[in-house]
């Protein structure tokens, strides 16, 4: 069987949110795999190309569904016109993150990927039940995803899922962003740090943590991409040191680059982290973490369960979620130990091979049998 894939996402694409990201980079891996690809969005700035914002390589058909009523009957609407929409041009798999379109898309006979990064609850509301139907969930076309393996446990222990029936695919990185920089050499023996945080200006997201990080390690530069300081002071309460410096919001085109020029990543990230509601901290597969990977740069996280799926002592340096003498411990055993750290930051760049959009997209593939 040809196997012609649709991405629908109830998702604006292009815009500014990580989610947007998200959708780019799969829809890109899948259309180097599979043939006419496309991919179906409700909505984004149809003049911004994707090429220029995200750096994808494929060009690829997008169409935009407008959304209707913002409501339960509202969303299964819009997901039965994007069903529609890639039937009508000869897609055989559908892929989603959206409930109500995998399950319309079973309905009409059509493999569906369902890719779940949260609880089904904060995208369905009650129609949740749908994991409870037996003629739903057994389908042979129906194909389960979870981000990270706390949220396959999560749906085994509170849906009464069977462990065969979900596959875990973490987030993924595009290696290619990364090959123009990667002779850049790594030095950190030196007394100032270029240390770099990506990601959004959230408490959930470590920014207070950083703040905290800074005041103790007053020698080090924080350089930090995502938002502004005037975010920061709002979302934390509290200003800033000097020796942080904010830089905005950047093009993921243009983060590879940025990245390739620090000497420490971090990723501080709290086991709260609330999404639209949601707390996603114990699930999350942060798409920033597979990119430091591909970075080559020294790797800071926070030793959190979802964290170690991926990053090890091997690899990385884990620390306290809460307790900012540790991260300086970190940055000094970085800076003391340059050879070690070297050896960790290689180690990333060897583990992250595996966690490439390309085979995130083969995987997903490889369930339609």
């Amino acid at each position: 069987m040809k196997k012609r894939v649709a991405y629908i996402a109830r998702a604006s694409v292009p815009s500014g949110s990580t989610n947007s990201i998200h959708v780019a980079k799969i829809a890109d891996a899948f259309a180097s795999i599979s043939e006419d690809f496309i991919l179906i969005v409700h909505g984004g700035d149809a003049e911004a190309t994707m090429r220029e914002i995200y750096g994808v390589r494929n060009d690829f058909p997008v169409y935009r569904i407008k959304p209707g009523r913002n409501s339960r009957i509202g969303q299964i609407i819009w997901a039965m016109k994007a069903v529609n929409k890639a039937r009508n041009n000869g897609c055989n798999i559908i892929v989603t993150r959206d409930p109500f379109t995998a399950l319309i898309a079973v309905i009409r006979g059509i493999d569906a990927v369902l890719d779940l990064h949260g609880d089904i609850k904060h995208l369905t509301g009650r129609f949740y039940r749908m994991l409870r139907w037996k003629w739903f969930v057994d389908n042979r076309r129906f194909h389960l995803v979870t981000i990270s393996q706390g949220l396959k446990d999560y749906y085994i222990e509170n849906y009464d899922l069977n462990d065969d029936r979900i596959t875990v695919l973490a987030d993924g990185a595009d290696l290619d962003d990364f090959m123009p920089f990667a002779g850049k050499e790594l030095i950190v023996n030196k007394d100032s740090l270029h240390i770099g945080y990506f990601g959004k200006i959230l408490v959930g997201k470590g920014i207070e943590l950083v703040r905290r990080v800074a005041i103790a390690d007053e020698n080090d530069i924080f350089e930090i991409y995502g938002g502004t300081i005037e975010e920061a002071i709002k979302e934390t309460g509290h200003e800033f040191p000097s020796n942080v410096i904010f830089h905005g919001r950047v093009n993921n085109k243009d983060i590879p680059a940025i990245m390739c020029d620090m000497d420490v990543l971090i990723l501080p990230n709290q086991d709260k982290l609330m999404n639209m509601g949601e707390d996603i901290g114990r699930f999350t597969s942060p798409l920033k973490l597979f990119e430091y990977m591909a970075s080559g740069r020294c790797i800071i996280a926070s030793d959190l369960p979802v964290i170690r799926e991926v990053l090890s002592e091997a690899n990385a340096y884990l620390a306290n979620a809460n307790d900012e003498n540790e991260w300086v411990k970190c940055i000094d055993d970085i800076r003391f130990h340059s050879d070690a750290a070297a050896k960790r930051a290689m180690q990333a760049k060897l583990d992250v091979q595996k966690y490439s959009w390309k085979a995130r997209a083969n995987a997903m593939l490889a369930l339609v049998k």
